[in-house]
């Protein structure tokens, strides 16, 4: 219920880390109960209430005016922040009760399960969106995180989606909607025979997440010369999910990688393939993806404090990226390589990239 690393550095200077890492755009992410049950709790009595004296003295040290502050008023000080230094924002419904996410069986997996009440969903949401209509920071706004677990259909995921949508584009008709498949974000093949129909125009964007280990162990990297398994996995990704965009005519939904990432501590060869087929894909089709993720650590997780986030593109302490070659490795995916300002250098950079994987893999 509030953005991490507040405890490690002053606002502002996470968000110029941002910048300075090529990202233009936020993936926030937060818990419905914040916007729906704890929105008037003051920050420092909840981290009081936790038995987290030592992290609310830590926030107040670096960001003395947040501990006084309630959730929500926290939760608009960075996204004013962000809006302050040119960052767009996705507002995105990560779990209804606040804990981490995400497992098969935690109670927020799907509509109906123990701590997910879609009705108290659709009112976080609508909050939101109304909340942040005179926000131009604020471009999206992300559904709900990863629906899992035995729940899970077709046909409840699109009742609740075009609920959900509906909300949203009446309360705030600037927002893009970012609609994830069930099977954690890995599935939306079941609209290719019957496509979603909305009432929300040209404002749904399709949201899936991909890891070296989504549909598959991840030790499959190292089994088959990159350029054919790379091949064979794009496909089956193109098949379950990224098949949206890469339809013709009024049947084409952009799709937007909402979550791609590896551990930045130690690259193992698996990672590392992964981490190559995917940038080339996602350049040449000039994809919008997030990177799992900015945080170096977290207040609280899994009943530990000051956990570290190896998957972070930060260090444990916010003030350094954690693998800067790592990170110089997004670089081509950042830019945008399609359109009519693109400059042509830019496709054969890719060309060669293509050209010099083949040779070095072979």
């Amino acid at each position: 219920m509030l953005p991490e690393g507040l405890d490690r550095q002053p606002l502002p200077n996470i968000v110029a880390a941002i910048r300075r890492l090529g990202f233009n755009c936020v993936r926030l992410t937060y818990a419905t109960y914040m916007v729906t049950r704890h929105a008037g709790d003051r920050v420092g009595r909840t981290f009081d209430g936790l038995g987290l004296g030592s992290v609310k003295d830590e926030i107040a040290r670096f960001n003395p005016l947040v501990v006084r502050m309630t959730h929500l008023q926290a939760f608009d000080a960075v996204l004013d922040e962000l809006g302050r230094q040119g960052v767009m924002v996705d507002i995105d419904n990560h779990v209804s009760k606040p804990m981490w996410c995400c497992r098969e069986k935690d109670g927020n997996g799907f509509f109906g399960d123990e701590y997910f009440d879609p009705k108290e969903w659709l009112l976080g949401l609508t909050i939101l969106a109304r909340r942040y209509v005179y926000k131009p920071q604020v471009i999206g706004m992300g559904l709900r995180n990863e629906l899992r677990g035995e729940r899970q259909s077709e046909a409840t995921w699109r009742k609740y989606v075009t609920l959900a949508g509906n909300a949203i584009h009446v309360a705030n008709p600037n927002v893009l909607i970012f609609a994830g498949g069930i099977s954690y974000a890995s599935v939306l093949s079941f609209l290719k025979k019957k496509p979603l129909s909305t009432t929300f125009g040209n404002k749904l964007v399709y949201e899936s997440h991909w890891y070296p280990f989504t549909a598959g162990p991840e030790k499959v990297w190292t089994e088959k010369p990159l350029n054919q398994l790379c091949r064979a996995k794009i496909d089956g990704y193109v098949n379950t999910t990224a098949f949206s965009f890469t339809a013709g005519g009024s049947a084409a939904v952009p799709l937007f990688v909402g979550e791609v990432g590896i551990p930045g501590t130690e690259v193992k060869k698996s990672s590392d393939n992964f981490l190559s087929c995917f940038a080339t894909w996602a350049a040449e089709n000039d994809l919008d993806w997030a990177w799992w993720g900015l945080q170096g650590g977290y207040y609280f997780r899994d009943n530990r404090t000051g956990m570290d986030e190896y998957f972070g593109a930060l260090s444990y302490f916010w003030d350094r990226p954690r693998n800067p070659f790592l990170l110089n490795r997004l670089r081509l995916m950042q830019l945008k390589n399609q359109g009519r300002e693109s400059p042509s250098l830019i496709y054969s950079f890719i060309f060669i990239i293509f050209c010099s994987m083949t040779t070095l893999r072979t």
